[in-house]
């Protein structure tokens, strides 16, 4: 579906660049049909030669004529390039937003008309093709523009559709925000087996392809966690001491009230 459409990305920052190179690495779009915008002459230029598509200054000159465009782009920004782009917008555009805490409603109000507008929340293991993308779509699309955001979104990850656009706030606090929580976890399983005697490249190595395999086993078992803990955890062997440790410490509680906290710290920033 998106072999002949023309994509301009607003914002080619981290995760701009990283959906411009997964949809030319994947053949998903022609280079001469990718366009992207930066706010410094010096990065539009390096953007340029490095995937050699046309870059702009300009958010206004970039988007006419395009099909999707994709404002990759800081909640804090999001007013200033609207009221750039608000007088060529037009409805045959679809404008998929990654910038959190901000609504479809929002974005369709500014504009002043029925555009199409759908919400993205990826996380950053996007980076390495290993995202988590939830879409909900704004009240003037269909599933065929869904479909296309699937497509691209897809490159760099798993995908999930939702409905119910309050619950973007629950999404960006867990899978937004998730990555945050692991790399805590990470750190301190580390310095356990630090702590024990482990080098710590090891202790690294040997902590994050156990999260990773974990995870993969959660994914592709469709088993509840619960019970592969239980496959883990032989009678009074060695995983049973270390759970007993982790739930007189609270981290099942800390991790629910964690997600909890930054559920209302994202509503708070919508409103």
């Amino acid at each position: 579906m998106l072999t002949n459409k023309k994509i301009a990305i607003i914002g080619v920052g981290k995760m701009g660049e990283t959906l411009l190179n997964s949809m030319i690495k994947n053949n998903l779009v022609k280079k001469e049909n990718l366009y992207g915008s930066t706010a410094q002459e010096e990065h539009a230029q390096e953007i340029n030669k490095k995937y050699g598509i046309r870059t702009y200054l300009n958010n206004q000159e970039m988007i006419l004529e395009k099909d999707i465009i994709i404002i990759a782009i800081k909640p804090q920004m999001m007013k200033k390039v609207i009221s750039e782009i608000k007088e060529v917008v037009t409805e045959k555009q679809l404008i998929i937003s990654i910038a959190a805490a901000t609504s479809t409603q929002f974005i369709e109000d500014c504009l002043g008309r029925n555009i199409l507008v759908i919400r993205a929340m990826p996380n950053t293991p996007a980076l390495i093709n290993e995202g988590m993308t939830v879409l909900c779509p704004g009240r003037y699309v269909d599933k065929r523009h869904i479909k296309m955001a699937m497509d691209i979104f897809g490159a760099v990850g798993l995908v999930e559709v939702i409905y119910r656009e309050e619950l973007m706030e629950v999404v960006t606090a867990l899978s937004g925000s998730g990555p945050a929580y692991t790399y805590i976890i990470i750190e301190s399983l580390t310095e356990g087996g630090l702590r024990m005697g482990l080098p710590r490249e090891l202790a690294q190595k040997l902590t994050a392809q156990s999260l990773l395999g974990a995870a993969k086993m959660v994914l592709e078992t469709g088993m509840h966690p619960a019970l592969l803990k239980d496959a883990v955890t032989t009678p009074a062997g060695v995983t049973v001491d270390g759970l007993m440790e982790l739930e007189d410490g609270g981290i099942r509680v800390t991790l629910i009230k964690a997600v909890s906290r930054a559920t209302e710290k994202s509503k708070e920033l919508s409103r």
